[in-house]
């Protein structure tokens, strides 16, 4: 069995930086936000976050958030916050040169 191509955690968090995520921590809570950083401890930086409830609702953060890593359940990447700006303004996204630039995994 081949290992080499395979990406490993950190790989994958790193491919995620300046994007969209959803995070799921201890207790079932989720929030979605842009990945701004992390460290080895998986402590997390997001901007822009919000917390999705499970009534549907959503709670939203200013500035940035820091989330503790051992709290951390899963991270998931997403596009689906860029498509919702999209859809709520009516208009292209003013980063738009940037996102088509980001390498697709």
């Amino acid at each position: 069995m081949n290992m080499v191509n395979k990406p490993k955690p950190l790989d994958v968090l790193n491919k995620s930086l300046k994007s969209p995520v959803i995070v799921r921590i201890r207790g079932g809570r989720e929030f979605r936000g842009t990945l701004e950083g992390y460290d080895m401890h998986m402590n997390l930086v997001l901007s822009d976050a919000e917390e999705l409830n499970r009534d549907a609702t959503v709670n939203s953060f200013g500035g940035e958030v820091l989330m503790r890593g051992d709290n951390v359940v899963y991270i998931s990447p997403t596009t689906q916050r860029e498509t919702e700006k999209d859809e709520d303004t009516g208009k292209s996204k003013s980063k738009g040169k940037e996102a088509g630039e980001k390498e697709k995994w």
